[in-house]
């Protein structure tokens, strides 16, 4: 998981500066009766962009700087992890996890119009294209994973126009999860840095969207899954640091029957 460690890292930094860990993960798609349609992941990070302005704005230019990050703490409590060298720049760190996708892409059948979303003004970050199929999107999902994440799901989806499945794997919430309990040493039992690093990140939320604009959601089995757009779409809203979810053992998985 080094690629995602070093994603965290450039997270982590960049929210240590501002004394806030907001991001925003949304997972997008829509599919057509025939299978084809759009994905889109985004990394929001525009509430830490707010905060950041905020505190410049208020006179604290140099609680902005990178290179100071790592002396957040509170009576020595917490010291957020040095970074590492590709985490070093927050900016060029995310821009670096996030780039390169449309060079994954582009030769793989089934998907066209592909779009790398790197806006350092707004703090959002991620990719976009089409596919002609499911196996065209597993596919894609697949490159995307093994070079940017360092997963290899065989597959993300299942549909065939008449039931839809999301499969509990690339599930990004967890891999974060991870990354933060390998980065703070909780394996090793160091629960305050631990807590701290929860507490830092509790407002963090994943959020996947799927719109299917020639069929009617009939149910899901997601407890977490709420129909909209008049039965065309299902939103489902994870928060991988909220107690209560993490009791219930919600997941990124559902199985959905559309009418």
């Amino acid at each position: 998981m080094k690629n995602l460690k070093n994603l965290f890292l450039a997270i982590l930094v960049l929210g240590a500066t501002a004394l806030t860990g907001c991001l925003h993960i949304i997972e997008e798609a829509t599919f057509r009766n025939n299978g084809s349609g759009t994905y889109k992941m985004t990394f929001d990070m525009s509430e830490l962009k707010g905060m950041m302005d905020m505190m410049k704005g208020m006179g604290g230019e140099g609680a902005a700087e990178p290179s100071d990050s790592s002396n957040l703490s509170d009576g020595g409590d917490f010291t957020p992890p040095a970074p590492s060298p590709e985490a070093s720049n927050p900016m060029s760190g995310l821009s670096e996890q996030f780039g390169g996708v449309a060079t994954s892409l582009k030769n793989i059948p089934g998907i066209s119009n592909v779009v790398e979303m790197n806006d350092t003004t707004a703090f959002n970050f991620g990719y976009s294209f089409d596919f002609a199929d499911i196996a065209a999107l597993n596919r894609a999902l697949k490159v995307i994973g093994k070079e940017k994440y360092d997963t290899k799901n065989e597959e993300t989806f299942k549909y065939n126009g008449k039931s839809f499945e999301r499969l509990g794997v690339g599930d990004m919430g967890a891999e974060i999860k991870k990354a933060v309990a390998e980065n703070t040493g909780e394996a090793e039992g160091e629960e305050g840095q631990a807590d701290m690093m929860k507490m830092f990140f509790a407002d963090m939320s994943y959020k996947q969207v799927y719109h299917f604009p020639d069929r009617e959601v009939k149910k899901s089995d997601n407890k977490l899954g709420e129909i909209g757009d008049n039965g065309h779409s299902l939103t489902i809203n994870i928060k991988p640091f909220d107690e209560e979810q993490q009791k219930q053992k919600v997941s990124v998985a559902t199985k959905i029957k559309l009418k």
